[in-house]
């Protein structure tokens, strides 16, 4: 009986590390793919550091990437006009099929990025009815500025010993790393 109770709590723990637990033990075959759309006025202005609003945790994750890239970051409670590069990100699809040894998922990032710190397309965006339309159509402003869209998928395919919040962890890292390299470039090849 003894015995018996001792497995069980071992399971327990067992099963509550597995699908809590922080940890990867895996080999993964990760893939991504991105999608820009951009509009460039002439003599475009580029503001020094980012301002990302955060409009999810994933937010954090980007501005993370963008400080160990060595950029000064400001995080914003809303998506306002500031001095920095403005950069609105999310997560808007979240897909894993999990099991301990074998996983697999696909997240899917999006982001509006202003090289002048302007967050109208992000804010035109997120009232709109025809989300798509509203999506690719980059509205003059009056300010000379690149604006950008960042579509970012990344599919991931695991075997090991893994945690399901290690590998939900893993999967928004790896999107976090391709939305803040592409800002990067955004800003280091003068919206080319």
């Amino acid at each position: 009986m003894r015995r018996a109770y001792i497995a069980i709590v071992v399971l327990v723990v067992l099963v509550l590390a597995l699908y809590f637990g922080d940890f990867a033990l895996a080999k993964s075959e990760t893939h991504s793919t991105i999608q820009v759309g951009s509009s460039k006025d002439a003599n475009a202005t580029f503001n020094e550091g980012f301002c990302v609003y955060p409009d999810s945790p994933f937010g954090n994750l980007v501005a993370d990437e963008l400080r160990a890239g060595g950029h000064k970051v400001l995080i914003l409670s809303a998506p306002v006009e500031c001095d920095g590069q403005f950069l609105a990100v999310w997560i808007e699809g979240l897909n894993i099929n999990y099991s301990p040894v074998l996983s697999k998922g696909r997240v899917r990032a999006v982001a509006f990025y202003s090289s002048a710190g302007d967050p109208t397309h992000y804010i035109n965006y997120r009232n709109a009815a025809d989300k798509k339309t509203a999506l690719t159509s980059f509205e003059k402003t009056g300010r000379a500025q690149f604006q950008a869209y960042i579509i970012a998928e990344v599919s991931d395919e695991s075997e090991g010993f893994i945690a399901f919040r290690g590998y939900q962890d893993y999967l928004m890292r790896k999107a976090a790393e391709v939305v803040a390299k592409q800002a990067e470039l955004f800003h280091a090849g003068g919206g080319e």
